[in-house]
């Protein structure tokens, strides 16, 4: 339960988040996968990250 619950709380974060936070969270994941090494873990960051980019392009698309 705890992967899936963690994801269902990303995502809910992300359709809560405002601009700024997505932004924010965008570049501290930057900042992170500049600084890690695991292969799994650089893959989960990009991950978060591919989906926090897609927000903020949907948002954009919206406005």
């Amino acid at each position: 339960m705890g992967t899936i619950y963690d994801m269902k709380a990303f995502y809910r974060w992300v359709d809560e988040s405002t601009n700024k936070e997505l932004l924010q969270r965008r570049d501290s994941l930057l900042n992170a996968i500049g600084k890690l090494t695991d292969e799994n873990v650089l893959a989960d960051a990009r991950f978060l990250l591919r989906k926090i980019e897609e927000e903020i392009l949907a948002r954009e698309i919206q406005e």
